[in-house]
C-alpha cells in the first residue's frame, strides 16, 4: 500500500514523505525552537514545551515540524500556521505565548550545523505506511530523534551518542 490515499491519522502522508525526501543532501544552516509558554491558572506554575522545531537548510524552504494542537502526531507545518497560533494565543491570554529560541549553539545541534542531511528515517507499519510519532534526522556523523513528548509538544534528543541534550 502506498501513502497517497490513506486516512490514517497516525501515518505521514505522501506529501510529507516527499518533503523529507527532498531535503536529503541539504546542508543544515540553522535551528530554532518555538516554545509554547503555558501560563496556566494564577496558582499553577508556568511550564513550556517545544511546539515547533524549525530546521533551515541551504537553498531550501525551512522545515517546520510541530506536534500540532492535539499533540497526537509529528506534523510538517508552515510559518502561517505558527503565526496564526501565536496570534490566537496572544489574544486569548493577553500576552506572548510562543517564544523563539535559537538552538544552533546547543550541543545537540552545534556539531551538525554545516553538514548534509543524509536521510530522514521513519518506522513503517505492516501496511507499508510510515508512522508519524517520530522521525530520525540522520546527518551521518550524528542523528537527532524528533518524537512526540510524553506530555505535550515535541521531544528532541541525540540518538546513538551520549553527552548531548
Amino acid at each position: 500500500m502506498d501513502n497517497t490515499t490513506h486516512d490514517r491519522p497516525d501515518c505521514f502522508s505522501l506529501a510529507e514523505l516527499e518533503v523529507f525526501q527532498s531535503l536529503e543532501g541539504a546542508v543544515l544552516t540553522d535551528v530554532n525552537y518555538y516554545l509554547w509558554l503555558n501560563q496556566g491558572g494564577s496558582e499553577d506554575m508556568p511550564y513550556r514545551f517545544l511546539y515547533f522545531l524549525e530546521l533551515l537548510f541551504e537553498a531550501h524552504t525551512p522545515l517546520l515540524l510541530s506536534s500540532g494542537e492535539d499533540s497526537a502526531a509529528v506534523r510538517i507545518s508552515d510559518a502561517e500556521a505558527l503565526v496564526k497560533t501565536a496570534e490566537a494565543l496572544r489574544k486569548l491570554h493577553g500576552q506572548i505565548s510562543i517564544q523563539r529560541v535559537s538552538a544552533s549553539a546547543l550541543p545537540l545541534w552545534e556539531s551538525l550545523i554545516g553538514h548534509s542531511l543524509a536521510a530522514v528515517r521513519l518506522s513503517k507499519n505492516e501496511e507499508g505506511l510510515y508512522y508519524n510519532d517520530a522521525l530520525l534526522l540522520d546527518f551521518g556523523q550524528g542523528q537527532v530523534l524528533v518524537a512526540l513528548s510524553g506530555k505535550e509538544g515535541l521531544a528532541v534528543d541525540a540518538y546513538g551518542r551520549t553527552g548531548s541534550k
